[in-house]
């Protein structure tokens, strides 16, 4: 698509009533390139090499994700709206364009058809419906493909009670009850979001709650409740939910303990 197409529109009116407009110009200019880099690649980019890409712009990325001007799903691939519809308008042309070939070069090899063979109108009825049915096939196949693209594309029910500022208030919390050390991390950095939306989905402020305590029963390893980065992860929560159960102390066992000291 970069190749055959290298640019987007861009729409001043649009821009200047956008959300984008209320971030600094810093944020502003970035997000521009971002959308570039993201055109050029087909509107097909991963978060991490966007982070490699605009190497220690993390907290600028981190606050226009916050903002949803770039959006990020669960495989930890981006999107940006207005480029995305731009893509599928053109996608979406060239298979009108596609079609319309398809349908006069049927016509033609029907005519050809007809003049070679001096075919009699029975005949010729019989190719056209022929041709009649295999369009009612393709439109019933596009109609399915239409069916389960939005049912990919419908988004997850999110647990609009578990905010990222409830979370963090919960994590201070108990960072000051359990160690004795008050924090004051004030947002999740970019892959933080993206973890935290992730448990969200499955999980209830409940659920976090437990798995903190689980967390902070392991007194031998301070080093994972510096941020909730480590907490964060997957694994390691439901690991820590179980521990809250259960009241199950990792640091007995020697092969979890080596693989907490490598954080």
């Amino acid at each position: 698509m970069a190749k055959d197409l290298p640019y987007f529109k861009f729409f001043c009116s649009e821009w200047n009533d956008g959300d984008v407009t209320l971030e600094n110009h810093e944020t502003q200019g970035l997000f521009i390139n971002i959308c570039s880099y993201y055109w050029s690649n087909e509107c097909n980019l991963h978060l991490d090499k966007l982070l490699k890409r605009f190497r220690g712009c993390d907290e600028i990325i981190s606050d226009l994700i916050a903002a949803l001007l770039i959006k990020v799903n669960q495989d930890r691939v981006i999107s940006i709206n207005f480029l995305d519809e731009q893509r599928d308008e053109r996608l979406e042309r060239s298979k009108i364009r596609s079609k319309g070939g398809k349908a006069s070069a049927e016509k033609r090899r029907l005519a050809k058809i007809e003049q070679d063979a001096n075919i009699v109108p029975t005949e010729k009825q019989h190719v056209l419906n022929s041709s009649s049915t295999q369009v009612q096939v393709l439109r019933r196949e596009e109609k399915r493909e239409e069916e389960i693209r939005r049912d990919v594309e419908t988004p997850p029910q999110i647990n609009t009670n578990l905010t990222e500022e409830v979370f963090i208030k919960r994590w201070c919390d108990a960072r000051t009850y359990y160690d004795k050390v008050p924090t004051h991390i004030k947002r999740l950095t970019a892959f933080e979001q993206v973890d935290f939306r992730e448990l969200v989905k499955d999980y209830t402020l409940k659920d976090f709650e437990h798995a903190m305590k689980g967390l902070f029963q392991q007194k031998t390893f301070p080093k994972t409740r510096l941020r909730p980065t480590h907490f964060l992860k997957r694994e390691h929560f439901e690991t820590y939910l179980t521990c809250f159960t259960t009241k199950e102390k990792l640091f007995e066992d020697k092969k979890y303990k080596k693989q907490i000291d490598r954080i």
